[in-house]
């Protein structure tokens, strides 16, 4: 009996550790009969990739940038985060259909409480783009009532408004040059690239006096410790990083790719952090 088949997706997608966090679940639980591959799919080729190349026959997929509004788009069916932000990162087959769902914003309200973000009352998203509208879901959830925002690009904060104005959220947008005053909040999301991250965290640390937040995620992992989360943890404050975020809504996956129960996140989180750190051994000097 063939065994079933999931994937990961995306353009790049040759770092992704989505991989090594599925196949250490299906080891713990006992899975013998999945298997999870990596895909490179470019923007605007999801569709033609599930039809008629490799995908044919995935009874799931994990979907990384740039395919999360095209995975949104080819659901008959949604989830209701997915519906709310019109971007999915998983996609479920249900006969020669599939469901769309969202577990990026399970995966940053997760990681957050972890660090102990208990119904903060303000927040803060630094950056603009899917994971940014994720992260703003995720405040929402956690029961912010009023959130900063900072985009190099400030038209590009539009969707993040008419999100935040349909949660009832007040929202301050905050000028690029004066990002640093996103830290006022008491929890931060930086969803910034890793160009742009380098670019503020050299600001921010050329200032003599930071505010620090009850606790910022930065949704990087590699290289880490990342530019923005060093600096704040530098200076005294509560980080949670982008791999921890990744392995609750890679558990989140699991439950509806395999319809287990719950999945084992601190073994998957521990097999990601081995592997990070065999990376960084190994990488050309």
């Amino acid at each position: 009996m063939s065994p079933r088949r999931f994937a990961v997706v995306g353009s790049p997608v040759e770092h992704s550790l989505s991989p090594v966090l599925h196949r250490t679940a299906y080891e713990v639980l006992g899975i013998t009969d999945a298997v999870y591959e990596r895909h490179q799919v470019r923007s605007g080729g999801l569709a033609q990739f599930l039809q008629h190349g490799a995908g044919r026959g995935l009874q799931g997929l994990s979907v990384t940038m740039p395919g999360k509004p095209e995975a949104y788009a080819l659901g008959a069916e949604a989830d209701e985060t997915s519906r709310r932000l019109g971007i999915s990162n998983t996609l479920i087959r249900t006969g020669q259909q599939w469901r769309a769902e969202n577990h990026d914003v399970h995966g940053i309200v997760a990681a957050l409480r972890d660090h102990g973000a208990d119904r903060p009352v303000t927040g803060a998203v630094l950056g603009s783009g899917a994971t940014a509208l994720s992260a703003l879901a995720a405040l929402s959830e956690l029961g912010v009532q009023s959130v900063l925002l900072s985009a190099r690009s400030t038209h590009k904060l539009a969707p993040l408004e008419e999100l935040a104005a349909a949660h009832g959220l007040t929202v301050q947008q905050v000028p690029w040059e004066e990002h640093h005053e996103v830290l006022t909040a008491e929890v931060v999301v930086s969803a910034l690239a890793i160009d742009g991250a380098r670019a503020v965290a050299e600001q921010w640390r050329s200032r003599p006096e930071l505010s620090i937040p009850g606790v910022l995620l930065d949704v990087l992992y590699d290289p880490w410790p990342a530019p923005i989360a060093d600096v704040i943890q530098r200076a005294g404050g509560e980080i949670a990083d982008g791999l921890e975020m990744l392995a609750h809504q890679a558990d989140m996956q699991l439950r509806s790719m395999l319809a287990v129960p719950a999945a084992p996140v601190p073994e998957m989180l521990a097999a990601a952090r081995r592997e990070l750190a065999r990376r960084r051994r190994d990488a050309p000097v």
